[in-house]
């Protein structure tokens, strides 16, 4: 080991001089991946500051149309000046109600620069472009280029409803964009009534604003007098939030305005969105959608049907608290009904079956019968335990066995051991005699003069076998494989021997399955075991408590996401007193198994 030590760090010293320069240049060239790899976590492009202006337009051809100006402020933090920002973007809410889906236009895009200069982007004829656009002279695909992407979204065609801004290159600051599009299908027609609908923010896009605010302007010409209009807000944890109105802040126009903080842009799963919806009805149902397209439910009436949808939506945050109070007293029963259970199992099982204790209590070790076969003493020591996924063990044991009894002989070479079969059964041995060897002959018959050599054989005895001590079931099993594999030569190297057992499919599998079946058989013809099935109570209880680990484990993680995912939300820790009582279950019943093995009273003093 030294000599090789030594070897490796006299060709490290060697190859140093010409290995360094290369090296060098890879850190040099590549260190950003580093800094890429540390960074990572904080690089974003995030939107944090909004100014929302929707102007209604209710003319021929306008399809139930608003006019939408957003002022975008994004924080930028790129990984590092080598993996730089060099697109931004803007999702487009994509709705689809009652049959009319929400289309867009784009009508322009330009950057704010921080001395108030505008400068206005240019559209960009495709979606990606390769790296070498970013360095391009001629600037056709950006920067300072926008692209409008429409919908519906589809990954693998690479389709988005959202609006690109191509830049050039940002590390680490805040820019300001106005983008202005139309929006087709936002106000929608029915019979008894008009809705215009806005899906202004929603989703991951609006978890880090700090700052929100929102105009919907109506003309005057269009808007439902006091009394025949309704106006309903949605999303945040407040489930709703304040709208002001002005008659007179913009001339021509009725003004909704909304204005949110950071305290009041807090949001969860279930209401990641800012939505505005106002209702017309009586006189004035239709003032704003006589030229709205037609939806599936333009010719019926709707007005007591998005009452009802509003009362829900309204109600829900106290709906929700009492059933997840519910929920919260349900999964405390349940967790006392199933932690008593548990408690009174190791009762009901002493009810249904015999347990012993050993007659005398041990302080050490004593060793293990001389004559106990091998692989029944494994198993026996571990019946009330895991036993070890190597069971390799359990044969040196058989193996080291048959040598004690002298019927194999192990002697070790230099990099195997090698397996000799002793006093295998030998042939009588048959000899002819000669003159020399006459008193080896039983024949009653004279000898001539001249010695005449009788051919009769003389039958010589061999050496009495060494009487050995008998050989256990699996003992004689593992014999019968040596036997087997080493032929008529006797002899054969461990590592044959295990690669012409690997390969000996059928017979290796009978063998495994004979050693197996040796436990219960030996177990119970000797006393040990109360049946063959004995370890029936333990595995029962095992099983029982991997379910409770299981269900335990899925209500802490799986069954937690997807209630916080919904009005549930946590449920008060509902699920996580549910999944403890029931890890709490099978920790108790774990604990428990090891007890309820049905062994004798001479099995269990002999464990």
């Amino acid at each position: 080991m030294k000599e090789k030590l030594t070897t490796a760090m006299i060709w490290l010293v060697c190859l140093a001089p010409i290995l360094l320069p290369f090296l060098a240049m890879f850190f040099s060239e590549y260190s950003y991946i580093i800094t890429d790899m540390q960074l990572n976590p904080n690089d974003y492009a995030r939107i944090t500051d909004v100014e929302y202006v929707a102007v209604v337009v209710d003319e021929p051809d306008s399809r139930g149309k608003v006019v939408i100006t957003e002022r975008l402020t994004f924080d930028i933090h790129a990984a590092s000046r080598n993996n730089l920002f060099w697109e931004l973007w803007r999702d487009l809410p994509e709705e689809d109600i009652d049959g009319a889906k929400v289309r867009y236009k784009v009508n322009y895009v330009k950057q704010i620069m921080d001395n108030g200069e505008e400068v206005y982007y240019e559209q960009s004829p495709k979606l990606y472009w390769d790296d070498s656009d970013y360095l391009s002279s001629s600037r056709l695909y950006g920067p300072g280029k926008w692209y409008h992407s429409k919908g519906p979204y589809n990954e693998s065609e690479e389709r988005y409803e959202c609006v690109f801004f191509y830049v050039d290159g940002l590390y680490r600051e805040q820019v300001v964009f106005e983008v202005q599009y139309e929006m087709y299908n936002a106000a929608l027609k029915y019979n008894d009534c008009s809705d215009l609908y806005l899906s202004m923010y929603s989703e991951s896009t609006i978890n880090h604003l700090k700052s929100y605010k929102a105009e919907i302007l109506f003309p005057d010409k269009d808007m439902p007098s006091k009394g025949n209009y309704k106006v309903y807000t949605y999303g945040t944890n407040a489930n709703s939030f304040p709208v002001k109105e002005y008659d007179d802040k913009y001339p021509g126009y009725h003004t909704f305005s909304i204005s949110l903080d950071e305290d009041d842009l807090q949001f969860k799963p279930y209401n990641e969105y800012i939505e505005f919806d106002l209702v017309a009805y009586g006189e004035d149902k239709h003032i704003f959608t006589e030229y709205a397209p037609s939806n599936d439910y333009t010719y019926d009436d709707v007005l007591v049907e998005v009452y009802d949808e509003q009362h829900a939506y309204a109600t829900a945050p106290a709906r929700f608290r009492v059933i997840k109070i519910v929920v919260l007293l349900i999964s405390l029963g349940v967790s006392a009904i199933f932690l008593i259970h548990t408690l009174n199992a190791k009762s009901r099982t002493k009810a249904k079956h015999t347990f012993y204790e050993p007659t005398t209590q041990i302080d050490f070790y004593r060793e293990i019968p001389g004559d106990l076969d091998p692989n029944f003493a494994a198993a026996l020591v571990y019946c009330k335990q895991k036993p070890p996924k190597d069971d390799s063990g359990v044969y040196s044991a058989i193996l080291l066995s048959l040598a004690r009894k002298e019927y194999i002989e192990l002697r070790e070479t230099s990099n195997d051991v090698e397996i000799i079969l002793k006093n295998k059964p030998t042939p009588v041995q048959r000899v002819e005699a000669s003159r020399d060897s006459l008193i080896l002959f039983k024949s009653t018959e004279p000898l001539g003069d001249l010695g005449v050599i009788v051919k009769a054989p003389v039958e010589i005895p061999s050496e009495p076998e060494k009487k050995r001590e008998p050989l256990t079931t699996c003992e004689g099993y593992y014999y019968n494989l040596l036997v087997r594999h080493t032929g008529n030569g006797g002899t054969i190297l461990m590592s044959a021997f295990q690669r012409r057992v690997s390969n000996d499919y059928s017979n290796t599998d009978a063998f495994a399955r004979n050693m197996e079946n040796s436990i219960v058989n030996i177990g119970v013809k000797e006393g040990y075991f109360q049946k063959a099935d004995y370890k029936q109570p333990m595995n029962q209880m095992l099983s029982t408590a991997k379910a409770f680990r299981n269900w335990g484990i899925i209500f802490i993680t799986i069954v937690n996401i997807i209630s916080y995912r919904t009005r549930l939300d946590l449920a008060f820790g509902a699920f996580f007193i549910l999944g403890i009582s029931f890890l709490a279950c099978s920790f108790i019943l774990k604990k428990q198994a090891p007890k309820f093995v049905l062994l004798t009273q001479f099995g269990e003093d002999e464990y």
